[in-house]
């Protein structure tokens, strides 16, 4: 049988989102494509410092160093020429792990968190970073992952009338090693780029490989790739700087010119129902009436927590997507399509609620709340929420409430140890702190918490 061997392919990852099989798209070079991003004045950036990696004692700093080189240049950039009065103001505000108890996230435009590799990677993907929008907030995520990437050279092949074929792959792999400062470095530029509404930048194969190899210089930050083998050289160039004036007009991030092409909401996404129980088989409807045969787009699943769970490509034969039966936390989640060519999105959230037999119990002992619940205890289920504070620090609100006579305690309840807090009470935490349910309802998950010994109550 012969065997022919094809041009070496190089597979790349977008950074803001990993497209799959079946569906391939072909973009055309020399040209960005689109992010449905906008920031609407100028942005707080978060740098969140990470938590300490024993094994790199130093990380923490170092990545609030580079970020912070970022944000000067994309400022540096922006302003060139404007002299005594720029108006591309980026405020950027570190947030030390000693203070993220008590910090205001509610500030911050963009929220940059870092991790050694992506916390949830069921399709195995590799990246070196990625930006994820929350279409419902307007607020936006950057996860920078600081691990080593290396290219990983995989034979495939494939028999088509009798003849074999075979090609090499690239299938990066993490090194387990801190990434070099080019990685770091040119990455978060990238997805700050991202965070600002510039999709990645196309050049040819042939090209990329040049500028891999460091046989030539990057013509754009947004440049897609993982790898970056040769690159001694990166910059944001003339071409980002003319792109984000493009977007926002010359008066900064303050004064934005009113444009709507590359930037619209379009009706296209909607669930099978509004709310699951844990474990039930869901479906997500796309409108794909306005594709033809070479439209493309991508769907992220975010939770509460703007983390990605999920992420696939579509193309105008995927009208109805089955999401499975694997949504078993509870939780708000939002699913996104994304459009890099016409810069179109939507969104369309859903919710993984408390197990109907729970709810039924709590309901019997929950007393009448006669008195409004303090404010600081809202902030701290919030933050707790959000695993900025711990289970102790948590029940001192029960507590209050006991006090109160807004939670009944079991004449049983000893000085038992803290139990196993279940993940929907997180989640009515953060559905409570953000109004989107009631004070009583709130109460009945902690009245379950009570009532089954689970946190023993000091009165």
């Amino acid at each position: 049988m012969k065997k022919t061997i094809l041009s070496i392919a190089l597979i790349v990852l977008f950074s803001w989102s990993v497209f799959g099989p079946p569906v391939i798209p072909a973009f055309a070079a020399g040209q960005f494509l689109q992010m449905p991003i906008r920031v609407h004045h100028g942005p707080i950036i978060c740098a969140i410092e990470p938590q300490t990696n024993p094994n790199f004692p130093t990380i923490g700093k170092q990545l609030l160093a580079e970020t912070e080189y970022a944000v000067i240049d994309w400022k540096t950039k922006l302003n060139q020429g404007l002299g005594r009065h720029p108006v591309w103001n980026i405020t950027l505000v570190e947030v030390p792990i000693s203070q993220q108890t008590s910090f205001n996230y509610t500030e911050c435009d963009i929220t940059i968190k870092y991790f050694p590799e992506p916390q949830k990677n069921s399709n195995g993907f590799i990246s070196t970073g990625v930006t994820i929008p929350n279409f419902e907030t307007g607020k936006t995520n950057i996860e920078i992952y600081y691990l080593d990437v290396e290219p990983n050279w995989i034979k495939k092949e494939w028999t088509v009338d009798n003849q074999m074929y075979y090609t090499y792959v690239d299938e990066p792999q993490y090194t387990g090693l801190v990434a070099t400062s080019t990685q770091l470095d040119s990455t978060i530029r990238h997805e700050i780029g991202h965070s600002f509404g510039l999709g990645h930048y196309i050049v040819p194969y042939d090209r990329l490989h040049n500028i891999i190899n460091g046989l030539e210089d990057m013509p754009s930050i947004m440049i897609d790739t993982v790898t970056v083998l040769g690159v001694k050289h990166y910059d944001i160039t003339s071409l980002d700087v003319a792109q984000v004036k493009s977007i926002y007009g010359d008066g900064g991030f303050d004064n934005p010119i009113q444009k709507k092409d590359g930037y619209q909401r379009v009706h296209q996404l909607g669930m099978s129902k509004q709310f699951y129980q844990p474990g039930e088989e869901m479906t997500l409807n796309v409108n794909t009436d306005m594709f033809d045969d070479k439209s493309f787009a991508e769907i992220l699943v975010i939770d509460s927590n703007n983390t990605i769970v999920d992420n696939f490509g579509i193309s105008k034969s995927n009208s109805t997507i089955p999401l499975g039966n694997t949504y078993q936390k509870n939780g708000k989640y939002l699913a996104e399509i994304i459009n890099p060519i016409t810069g179109d999105w939507d969104f369309a959230s859903f919710t993984v609620g408390i197990p109907i037999s729970q709810t039924a119990n709590m309901e019997q002992n929950v007393p009448a709340l006669q008195t409004q619940i303090p404010a600081w205890v809202k902030n701290n289920a919030k933050l707790w929420s959000q695993n900025l504070i711990p289970d102790e620090e948590f029940v001192k609100g029960l507590e209050f409430l006991a006090n109160q006579g807004m939670v009944k305690i079991p004449h049983n309840t000893g000085e038992n140890n803290l139990g196993h807090i279940p993940g929907w009470i997180k989640t009515n935490a953060e559905l409570w702190s953000a109004g989107e349910i009631s004070d009583d309802e709130f109460v009945r998950g902690l009245q379950y918490l009570t009532d089954n010994g689970i946190i023993p109550v000091r009165k």
